[in-house]
């Protein structure tokens, strides 16, 4: 008999055609979509949305026939956070007392922030199995403590796109018709930029080029599409701000030529983040340019990881035929292994060692 699993999310959930969904990329990818692949293969897989008002018993109830729990990613800087996270330390030391085998999910180290590390540090201890999406962080979760540890990482999501990739020969960079650059994350990976700019700045020297930032608003990104574009009033580039949602990503994705993925190297805590835009990017079918992570050590034939994205553009201009074969040697590679089918038997195995089986 299949384990009952109950997914934990600690931010909105709201209906979709396609089920439950969320606006934040981590509970979709790390919550949502693995437990419909299992719901569908037969497992009792439900997610629950654990919000601040939700009391004692009545949390109890949802989990009574639960044989395991999976917490998602806890959110929030404000001042409730504390409170907030002492309720999910009792709830989770109350299911473990039960019987009930408790996953908890990192997708960041945030073990030595002052704010978030002590709870951190103590659900790490409390849960029965720690979840991580990367190698690098699991060693992480193994240091503070973690009695099984598990690495599951992101799936893509979304039709998978047909590769394309700008052939300059028939389709020449010009004024009317600049390189299409795309950028899209969450906001706190804005500082990354700063790192990519002087080097997109000589790129623009050569060939008219946009920018495009998909980010949430009132975040910076306005501010800085201004200083770009007034930095490069002199040459052929400009750039523009786009809100965040699921279906900005996508639309972004189709309408550009190429995806950039900057990186701070002087913050570790980088390291350990998922692959998960480089993969969206090329399942959609356009080529990446990105700073090296270890994450992106395996998908460095599926686009190009190197220390000056400018120079990965350069080749990509210069070699389409080598570009587009890359794209759909990555699509290949995520279709075996981060496609949501597989990263749900990744979450099957984590399950059942938590469970003993």
């Amino acid at each position: 008999m299949n384990p009952r699993v109950i997914w934990v999310s600690f931010a909105p959930l709201r209906k979709s055609p396609r089920g439950l969904t969320s606006d934040l990329a981590s509970v979709r990818y790390r919550i949502t979509l693995p437990a419909a692949v299992l719901e569908r293969g037969g497992w009792h897989s439900r997610v629950t949305h654990l919000g601040p008002q939700a009391n004692r018993q009545t949390l109890l109830a949802r989990f009574g026939d639960a044989d395991a729990v999976v917490f998602g990613k806890l959110i929030g800087t404000g001042p409730d956070f504390g409170a907030d996270s002492q309720r999910v330390l009792d709830l989770a030391a109350e299911l473990a007392r039960r019987g009930t085998r408790v996953l908890a999910d990192f997708s960041d180290d945030h073990f030595v922030h002052p704010q978030f590390g002590p709870f951190f540090n103590s659900l790490v201890q409390l849960a029965d199995c720690a979840v991580a999406p990367t190698p690098g962080l699991a060693e992480l979760l193994q240091e503070a403590g973690a009695r099984r540890v598990a690495v599951v990482t992101d799936p893509v999501e979304g039709m998978r796109g047909e590769p394309a990739v700008r052939d300059v020969g028939s389709r020449p960079v010009s004024a009317s018709a600049p390189l299409r650059i795309l950028w899209f994350g969450h906001p706190t990976n804005l500082d990354t930029l700063r790192f990519l700019l002087p080097s997109l700045e000589n790129l623009a020297r050569d060939a008219p080029l946009t920018l495009t930032l998909v980010t949430a608003p009132d975040a910076g990104a306005e501010r800085l599409v201004a200083q770009i574009t007034e930095a490069w009033q002199s040459m052929s580039g400009a750039a523009r701000f786009v809100r965040w949602s699921p279906d900005a990503v996508f639309d972004g994705l189709r309408e550009t030529d190429l995806v950039v993925i900057p990186s701070n190297p002087h913050d570790p805590r980088r390291s350990v983040k998922s692959p998960n835009r480089f993969t969206e990017s090329v399942w959609a079918g356009r080529f990446v340019a990105a700073n090296p992570l270890p994450a992106y050590e395996k998908l460095s034939e599926a686009g190009w990881v190197g220390e000056d994205l400018a120079e990965g553009i350069r080749w990509y201009l210069a070699h389409p035929g080598d570009a587009l074969a890359r794209i759909r040697v990555g699509q290949a590679l995520i279709e075996r292994e981060y496609s949501p089918d597989a990263i749900a038997e990744a979450w099957k195995a984590a399950i059942l060692g938590a469970l003993g089986k």
